[in-house]
């Protein structure tokens, strides 16, 4: 995980600067973790991030902001920062600071029977809620753990100095030992991810597409209500009214064929879109496809479950049965 882009915002117009770009409420304070995207003039989703409000500034007391970004998009989401912290006359500074830290993702429902056996931080629901973060003392060092999974279990982020990142992740390894602890590659955080429902920016969020259209209407729909500006509100607001045309589904398909993105969707014989995310989802035993539907004037719900769908793959159809949740445990 240590190719992710790591970001600290920071000066007078911090608190400012991340209410706007941000399209979800960035108000925790201190200790605060959100996950959030960031939008462009039409809705569209820009990058998807984390964005942890951090101790104040050491020399001058101002709002500091961690942000960390996937490493596959991290240098245009900085220069999207940037580009709307210009654009607004923002009085803040961004600074780069990926080569400076690693981070290492602990998941799982032993993680945090591994993590008290290393630091003194106190890990329980009540005192380290969900998104939230705490700095700690792990092998003499200072990690910043933040309470956050893309894999739907109990689970920490590590963000770590380059420097001790080593030392860390085999001190990491030796006391998880015991508990039956094993490296994890992106194929299977793929595949998790993807049965819990959470999202990709590029490929079930990207620029044309909002979250209203990618079933993320609760990551908008608390800010919206609220006099707070935006990128991308305005938008949102005539969509809200309008109605979407186009939503993102899930799609059970139980033959073994592999799929590989941009299939067509066909419901009831008609194509209707196509797929934007493909993974074989092993606790469910079939292959899980996500993509957009669309219908001309205005999609509902129950146009959606009342039809009968099919996944088209080098020129032959299958079967597929569709969901508007997450097809794996989709009440937590």
């Amino acid at each position: 995980m240590s190719y992710f882009g790591k970001f600290i915002l920071s000066g007078p117009d911090a608190q400012a600067a991340v209410d706007y770009m941000c399209c979800s409420n960035i108000n925790k304070g201190p200790g605060g973790t959100v996950y959030t995207n960031m939008l462009n003039n039409n809705g569209g989703s820009e990058t998807d991030l984390t964005v942890s409000h951090i101790e104040p500034c050491p020399k001058t007391g101002d709002d500091r902001f961690y942000i960390a970004a996937g490493g596959g998009s991290s240098y245009r989401d900085m220069c999207h920062m940037l580009r709307v912290i210009d654009d607004k006359s923002f009085d803040c500074t961004l600074v780069d600071r990926s080569a400076d830290y690693g981070m290492l993702s602990l998941q799982g429902p032993k993680s945090r029977q591994i993590l008290e056996s290393l630091c003194d931080t106190d890990l329980s629901n009540e005192a380290f809620p969900f998104s939230s973060h705490q700095l700690a003392t792990i092998a003499g060092h200072e990690v910043r753990l933040m309470r956050l999974t893309f894999v739907g279990e109990l689970g920490w982020e590590l963000h770590i100095p380059s420097n001790a990142l080593v030392e860390v992740y085999n001190t990491l390894m030796a006391a998880g030992k015991p508990h039956g602890i094993v490296d994890s590659g992106y194929r299977a955080i793929d595949a998790l991810s993807s049965e819990k429902g959470y999202k990709h920016w590029h490929e079930d969020v990207r620029p044309d597409t909002t979250p209203l259209e990618a079933g993320m209407a609760w990551l908008v729909n608390s800010k919206l209500k609220t006099g707070v500006d935006f990128l991308g509100r305005d938008a949102l607001l005539a969509q809200k009214k309008s109605g979407i045309k186009k939503r993102l589904v899930c799609l059970k398909v139980k033959s073994p064929v592999p799929l590989v993105t941009l299939e067509a969707i066909s419901r009831d014989d008609d194509v209707v879109g196509w797929v934007c995310r493909t993974s074989y989802g092993y606790s469910l035993g079939c292959n899980i496809a996500w993509g957009y539907v669309e219908h001309p004037e205005k999609i509902t719900l129950d146009w959606i479950r009342s039809g009968k769908y099919q996944v088209e793959c080098m020129g032959e159809v299958y079967d597929a049965e569709v969901s508007l949740a997450a097809p794996f445990d989709s009440k937590t």
